[in-house]
């Protein structure tokens, strides 16, 4: 995993005040991560033992600012049937590289 793919969940941990989602994504494992050039798709595994999120969640992710970024970034991240199903993390505006170096990670505005 990525340094920005663990912050991004680390961070969304940290803001859901959903125990079963923070449980989820402090075991995730990444099963398949796809760069697309203006962003990625990071396909997640929660532990099986891990318990499932209520369907009506809707998790807050933050925005994504760095000089590697022309205009940000933002991402969202998606269940399915109460299970961690994937992370989306898309550039506001051309390129994005596979692993940004100089970033922060703030409230979406």
């Amino acid at each position: 995993m990525e340094a920005l793919d663990r912050d991004i969940l680390n961070w969304i941990a940290e803001r859901t005040g959903d125990p079963a989602l923070s449980d989820q994504l402090a075991g995730a494992a990444v099963k398949r991560r796809d760069y697309m050039r203006t962003g990625f798709f990071l396909y997640l595994e929660a532990p099986a033992e891990a318990p499932t999120v209520d369907a009506g969640l809707r998790p807050i992710c933050p925005h994504i600012i760095g000089s590697d970024l022309m205009d940000g970034a933002g991402c969202s991240l998606f269940l399915k049937n109460g299970r961690l199903h994937y992370l989306e993390v898309y550039a506001r505006g051309g390129f994005m590289p596979e692993s940004p170096e100089h970033y922060e990670l703030q409230d979406a505005k």
